[in-house]
């Protein structure tokens, strides 16, 4: 609904990288036997070095392409990314290093629908330059849940829904899915029920070119609370009051790859939005009343080189997202908002992985309440919000003292983050849980106001940008359905502290 960045809580995928490094080919007998060996492309981190031949190598011919394991995935899907890289029958292979075996198995694996890819040459009978390429897959489930909405607060005394998609509809790689959150009536007079509702698809590549398309609808019905009285740390839903808007639109967008890891995206956000309130609206929410437009055109970049999103796993990823919103776009708003995370995930020597994050974001201009950067979605520890909606009143633990718990909203953030995992198991054939990872991590992340509430603060000796603490752990679950996170934090923010 917002920037993409954002919305969905600065990427908390960045720490979800694949545990799938480069591959090797490993054969079993010397390089001068009669016939091809049977060679193949495995994990390194489940198969011991072989010895490999250390004088040239040979050109085989590929008689045939077979595929094992596959299920859901189409052959057209399959068979697509092999002939990218020229591996089809009658084709040529070097024996025992071939780039693009090792290319297409990260190909295979990058879709996602696959928790294990073999490539392997087999002899043809009869003869010394002919082999048979097989393919052995272990398919993922293509249905997966996103985000389980489920919790307890003061002002929300219940609130639910799910996120789902399904990343291989019909057989043709495009993506389709929806999300819902609904809540019972807040605690608040005059307040009305929270609920959002969103549905979406995306084509990661159109056929015969390199775009890619996406698009989508949601509905929002939100009743903000909005501080009337008390003091700023007090989260007693009596000091607030209901701020009524629904907001209903749209989005559409394309996305090219300029080379495999980087990609450009640009979509055109559009939606009504209408707010029913007095006409002593609070200026700091930067909404306007009744119905009017809200339109944005956001833009990114987006450099990725892991292979999976599952667990930990090694690799890079920067993402850079832009929006813009301005009457010239057909919006009743005018402001830019500019985000950037990155992370990177590595393996330590006793097969552990380290994963240092890092994200920050700025505002220029009015963006409305709802576009506003919120501490909740910061803090492991406090509710954030779900699907644009707050279904909570309390705000981040002030560990260090600083005011954080003070600050709900702001135009300037700032967040870093380590985190330590240690991987438990992974099952290679087994068809609802695949892995697991205990992890612990730590962090700090800070949140400022405009320049007007600044320079205010500084003059009153306050803190601008109050720094808080973040720190989790738990056991991540990779399975059929999606990654499952037991965690304190999340027992934190969904508990009606």
């Amino acid at each position: 609904m917002s920037h993409r960045a954002f919305a969905s809580q600065f990427l908390v995928l960045l720490s979800l990288g694949g545990l799938f490094p480069g591959a090797v080919w490993a054969a079993d007998g010397p390089a001068t036997t009669p016939t091809p060996p049977r060679v193949e492309v495995v994990d390194v981190d489940r198969t011991r070095p072989s010895p490999l031949p250390e004088d040239g190598s040979r050109v085989l011919r590929i008689e045939r392409v077979t595929i094992l394991g596959r299920e859901q995935v189409s052959l057209r899907q399959i068979r697509g990314i092999l002939a990218r890289e020229n591996l089809v029958a009658g084709a040529e292979i070097t024996w025992p290093e071939d780039p693009r075996v090792t290319r297409a198995r990260d190909n295979l694996r990058s879709t996602g629908y696959f928790k294990g890819v073999v490539l392997r040459l087999e002899p043809i009978e009869g003869s010394n330059a002919k082999v048979e390429l097989v393919v052995d897959l272990a398919e993922r489930s293509t249905a997966s849940i996103g985000t389980l909405y489920l919790g307890s607060s003061e002002l929300t005394p219940f609130h639910g829904g799910v996120s789902v998609t399904e990343r291989n509809f019909l057989g043709r790689g495009v993506h389709v899915g929806g999300a819902l959150v609904w809540g019972t009536l807040p605690n608040l007079d005059r307040a009305a029920r929270q609920q959002a509702y969103k549905v979406f698809a995306e084509a990661p590549r159109i056929r015969g070119t390199r775009l890619g398309m996406l698009g989508g609808a949601y509905f929002v019905s939100a009743s903000e609370p909005y501080r009337v009285s008390g003091e700023p740390d007090d989260p007693d839903p009596a000091g607030f009051r209901p701020l009524d808007y629904s907001r209903v639109g749209g989005v559409l967008g394309l996305t090219f790859p300029v080379i495999p890891d980087l990609t450009f995206g640009v979509d055109y956000r559009f939606e009504r939005v209408d707010v029913r309130a007095s006409p002593n609206l609070p200026g700091d929410t930067y909404l306007h009343n009744g119905v009017h437009p809200l339109t944005s055109a956001h833009f990114s970049i987006v450099w990725d080189q892991r292979r999976e999103l599952f667990l930990a796993g090694k690799g890079a990823r920067i993402a850079l997202d832009l929006q813009l919103s301005s009457p010239a776009l057909g919006s009743r708003y005018e402001y830019i908002t500019f985000v950037v995370a990155g992370v990177y995930s590595f393996r330590l020597p006793w097969r552990h992985w380290l994963t240092p994050q890092l994200s920050g974001g700025q505002i220029a201009g009015r963006a409305p309440l709802f576009e506003l950067f919120y501490a909740g979605d910061l803090s492991d520890w406090t509710p954030g919000r779900e699907q644009g909606l707050r279904y909570s009143t309390r705000n981040p633990i002030d560990v260090f003292g600083t005011g954080i718990d003070e600050r709900p909203f702001g135009v300037l953030f700032g967040r870093i983050d380590l985190e330590y995992a240690w991987p438990l198991f992974r099952y290679a054939r087994t068809r609802a849980l695949y892995g697991g990872d205990l992890f612990i991590s730590a962090g700090i992340f800070t949140l400022a106001e405009d320049s007007e509430t600044r320079k205010q603060r500084r003059e009153n000796g306050e803190r601008v940008a109050p720094i808080g603490f973040n720190a989790d752990l738990g056991i991540r679950l990779d399975t059929a359905l999606g990654t499952v996170i037991l965690s304190i934090g999340n027992i934190l923010r969904r508990a009606p502290l």
